[in-house]
């Protein structure tokens, strides 16, 4: 996994787990499936064969203001980036001296502990993917270009060529793979990408149509519709909520007991499901 622009929904995304928190990088490599366009139960009732990421090392940030991640524990470090409060990071290890080591753009970077605030589980319907799945994706913006426009999306709980890299989604679209990491909690679904190693909100919960909150970039977030119908190569959802980033037509679906669906940018799908197996 080479560190690489992605494209967000608002802007050119560090980490569009950076920005369009949600957004998928419109890269993609994969398989493609014949699908049957049937309708899909998304209900809120839960399945044996559910589960969302572990939110066990995830932690919330709170400061008054933008708090710098160094290089050591030591603020006479080098800083690497900084981070707001509300945002959320991967804890790797908490030492006793008040630091705490966090996974940070395809490494690692120091935080003070103190800043870091648990999260409690979300107990009500779940709009995280299913890490028991492998999802599949099409990228029609992908047509021409150097990338293939199919590719799968799994779960991995280490990546064996980067022990920083923990609980993240691996997107196999080669020739540049994409690690995106989704933390779901009581709050909402936190969503960010490994190479910036940053979480935002995707979705806040209670969901309610017209809740607006801020991106990464100060960018606003809306939920316009929290029972649209969505028709993608997969089948046909029920009950998806739909997030709208920024000024643009620039639109994240999530459909319940599955997640993310579908991405337009710019008005025009850059990625949508073909298949869950």
């Amino acid at each position: 996994m080479k560190k690489k622009t992605i494209y967000s929904i608002i802007t050119l995304a560090t980490l569009a787990f950076g920005t369009f928190s949600i957004l998928l990088s419109p890269t993609a490599s994969a398989v493609s499936s014949n699908v049957t366009n049937v309708t899909k139960n998304t209900g809120s009732e839960h399945t044996p064969t559910y589960k969302t990421a572990s939110i066990k090392s995830f932690k919330i940030i709170r400061t008054n203001k933008p708090l710098k991640i160094y290089q050591k524990a030591s603020t006479k470090s080098n800083v690497m980036d900084s981070i707001k409060n509300g945002q959320g990071v991967v804890v790797l290890k908490k030492y006793s001296n008040g630091w705490s080591k966090i996974s940070l753009q395809f490494n690692a970077g120091f935080i003070q502990t103190k800043y870091l605030s648990s999260v409690k589980t979300n107990r009500k319907t779940n709009f995280a993917m299913n890490t028991q799945k492998t999802y599949s994706y099409y990228s029609p913006e992908n047509k021409g270009s150097g990338f293939k426009t199919y590719y799968k999306a799994t779960f991995k709980h280490l990546y064996a060529a980067n022990k920083t890299l923990t609980n993240f989604w691996y997107f196999n679209s080669e020739p540049d793979a994409i690690g995106r990491m989704e933390f779901e909690t009581s709050k909402g679904l936190y969503v960010g990408y490994k190479d910036i190693g940053i979480a935002t909100l995707a979705i806040e919960y209670p969901v309610k149509r017209n809740n607006s909150w801020k991106g990464l970039d100060g960018q606003i977030l809306k939920i316009v519709e929290t029972n649209k119908v969505v028709k993608t190569k997969a089948g046909i959802y029920k009950n998806v909520v739909v997030v709208k980033e920024g000024k643009g037509k620039n639109y994240s679906y999530y459909a319940p007991q599955i997640g993310l669906i579908k991405q337009i940018f710019n008005g025009r799908t850059i990625n949508e499901l073909t298949s869950i197996k």
